[in-house]
């Protein structure tokens, strides 16, 4: 998304993420021109605490940086009271599939559903 670009962009930040690949998450933000100083990786499905998120607040704040997570850590950690302040605070990032050869693409999936 354009637009959390330009809101991470010019500012450090703290990036965490508990998915299969966490590093290529840190990757795309830094391919992406924002400034990754400090990287919190978790395991894939990762159940959050509120120790942990306690902990990511108090370093990016000792650190002065911006907390950037994925979509899909953010939606883990909406609706859970211990994880509301990390929650009001790390900025999502969203990304969307565009696929260049969609022809091909729509054949694929065709091919591997029958």
């Amino acid at each position: 998304d354009p637009q959390v670009l330009a809101d991470l962009k010019g500012r450090g930040v703290l990036a965490f993420a508990g998915i299969g690949d966490p590093e290529k998450f840190f990757a795309t933000l830094q391919d992406a021109g924002v400034e990754v100083r400090l990287r919190r990786p978790f395991p894939d499905h990762h159940r959050y605490h509120r120790i942990e998120a306690f902990d990511l607040i108090q370093q990016a704040e000792a650190h002065g940086l911006v907390l950037a997570t994925t979509e899909k850590d953010a939606v883990r950690l909406s609706g859970q009271d211990d994880l509301a302040a990390l929650a009001r605070v790390a900025k999502a990032l969203p990304v969307t599939l565009v696929v260049a050869e969609d022809d091909r693409w729509r054949d694929l999936v065709l091919e591997r559903s029958r």
